[in-house]
């Protein structure tokens, strides 16, 4: 088989090779008609037309190597080249369907396999809850033994929830905008304004711990303690004055999605140091490679039940329900998430179906199964295998 033949190129005209009449100058211009009927619509062809234009372009492009093997007139290679490139842009080219919320896919099987990582770094969870419960027992521990030394250094300039506040006082600033509150309680807007306000400062909090990870996890582990403190210090002080029915119904509403939330990141973060310290007997950036895919799943985990904490804290926290309708709320969150983290598993089929779907228009035309394989294209690679062996 010499060069013309692989281009198909003029056959019709009077100097044409008898080789040229044969199956691959008939395939061209099969391929080429098929490219004109579609007019850069793949649905303007059926669909044994596209499996048969997908089988025609893979022995186009088996063919413009050969020819640009050998030795081919550039006439003949810009003529396959051509046809060969209209025909990988209407196979290949990226279907607007799938790309229209391809995002939002890409976010869901996220989420359908969040519990999964969650689980394969169950034991950085486990040190991130560990350290920011150690660091409530020493702020509380602190503001018992020192209530100056409370007020300094963790609880906020100008916060109206002191160790010398009474217990009125404290009170007040739990039942603040709920609406029975004697100041009135607070509007709808008001509420999603400061679900935004709280979200952003949790998200911030959260960030940092989970960003500052690799840096062997230090930083990680001081915004858990420092937090931790915090918590501990006002927990003491409401106690202290015989509010503790109360300041807990007031916090683990939204307290357990909230603290859930960034012990997650958090984990993420000491996960992200431990590699950074110790990748084992990989380089350190294999291991994050092979990481993080399950990190991302965290963090993409994380950030809505950020926004949900806020959601509650502003809405359910400041409502109208009773210390026990609180008390159930809060038990009912934390079972939900103990059941969905711990032992939730995504359905195959749900994955595939979000993960998958047409990535090209091709694929979009022609349900899997129905293209006919009997010819792979690669019919004119053998041709030339065999004329080489013939010429030695």
């Amino acid at each position: 088989m010499d060069a013309a033949d692989l281009s198909g190129r003029n056959a019709s005209g009077p100097d044409r090779p008898r080789e040229a009449q044969g199956p691959r100058a008939a395939q061209l211009a099969r391929l080429d008609e098929l490219l004109a009927r579609a007019g850069g619509r793949l649905s303007a062809l059926g669909g044994d037309e596209v499996g048969e234009l997908g089988r025609l372009y893979r022995a186009a492009a088996t063919q413009l190597a050969l020819a640009r093997a050998g030795g081919a007139s550039a006439a003949q290679r810009e003529r396959l080249n051509d046809l060969v490139g209209r025909a990988h842009g209407l196979i290949y080219g990226a279907a607007s369907a799938p790309r229209q919320g391809a995002g939002m896919r890409a976010w869901l099987v996220a989420l359908l396999q969040a519990p999964v990582a969650v689980r394969r770094a169950w034991r950085y969870h486990v040190l991130a809850a560990a350290l920011l419960l150690a660091g409530g027992a020493y702020g509380w521990a602190g503001a018992a033994s020192d209530a100056d030394w409370a007020l300094e250094l963790v609880m906020q300039s100008g916060d109206e929830r002191t160790p010398y506040a009474t217990r009125d006082e404290l009170l007040a600033t739990l039942t603040a905008g709920r609406p029975d509150d004697a100041r009135g309680g607070h509007g709808a807007g008001e509420k999603a304004v400061f679900a935004a306000f709280l979200w952003q400062n949790n998200t911030r909090v959260a960030l940092l711990g989970f960003f500052a990870g690799p840096l062997a996890g230090l930083p990680t582990a001081a915004v858990l303690l420092f937090n931790g403190m915090i918590l501990g210090s006002y927990s003491h002080t409401f106690v202290s004055h015989g509010l503790a029915w109360e300041w807990w119904a007031w916090i683990l509403p939204h307290g357990v999605t909230e603290l859930l939330a960034i012990v997650l990141l958090a984990g993420g973060g000491l996960w992200l140091g431990r590699l950074m310290v110790a990748p084992g007997d990989r380089s350190r950036r294999e291991a994050l490679r092979e990481a993080r895919p399950d990190i991302l799943r965290l963090a993409l985990l994380a950030f809505p039940m950020l926004l949900l904490a806020a959601a509650l804290e502003s809405f359910v926290r400041q409502s109208g329900l009773s210390e026990p309708e609180r008390y159930w709320f809060a038990a009912a969150t934390a079972v939900g998430w103990a059941l969905w983290i711990g032992w939730a598993r995504p359905p195959r089929a749900w994955v595939a179906a979000l993960a998958g779907g047409p990535g090209t228009r091709a694929e979009g035309a022609v349900p899997t199964g129905e293209a006919d394989l009997d010819d792979d294209g690669l019919a004119g690679l053998e041709d030339a295998l065999r004329a080489a062996r013939s010429r030695r």
